[in-house]
């Protein structure tokens, strides 16, 4: 089992214009489009690419996503946004995921946490987690 806090994948993404909204700083569902990117980017890394999705016939989902914000982030700037182990979500068949979103200067600029689990398209329900991620995050051993 990977540590919370351990940094498992990492992604720097550049804030375009189209990110920010009318008081010039990065729109608040930019940080969350970031942090999807990185996870379906971590997620690639580890195998679990579209075709795999598509293969194996499931599909992620979210369940929960929550943002703090900390910081302003402008056009320009490059954020690095990292994937982290959350805490166990009390089910098997769930992870959390930890992100967070660093300025160039390494100012810690906003943290997600999200809850994720993959569903069955053809039986359209939740299944178990796939083996490449149960080493990675913690889950607790009650349903």
């Amino acid at each position: 089992m990977t540590k919370e806090n351990e940094v498992l994948f990492e992604k720097t993404i550049e804030v375009r214009w189209s990110d920010c909204d009318a008081n010039r700083h990065m729109r608040h569902s930019a940080y969350a489009d970031f942090c999807a990117h990185t996870r379906v980017a971590f997620l690639s890394d580890l195998g679990m690419t579209p075709e795999w999705f598509e293969q194996q016939k499931l599909g992620p989902i979210l369940f929960q996503e929550e943002t703090q914000y900390r910081r302003e982030v402008h056009m320009g700037e490059s954020l690095r946004v990292t994937v982290e182990a959350g805490e166990a979500t009390g089910f098997t068949k769930s992870i959390q995921i930890l992100q967070h979103l660093y300025k160039p200067s390494g100012e810690l600029a906003a943290v997600l946490r999200c809850v994720v689990a993959w569903m069955d398209l053809e039986q359209r329900k939740v299944i178990g987690l796939p083996e490449s991620i149960l080493q990675r995050f913690p889950v607790q051993l009650e349903d």
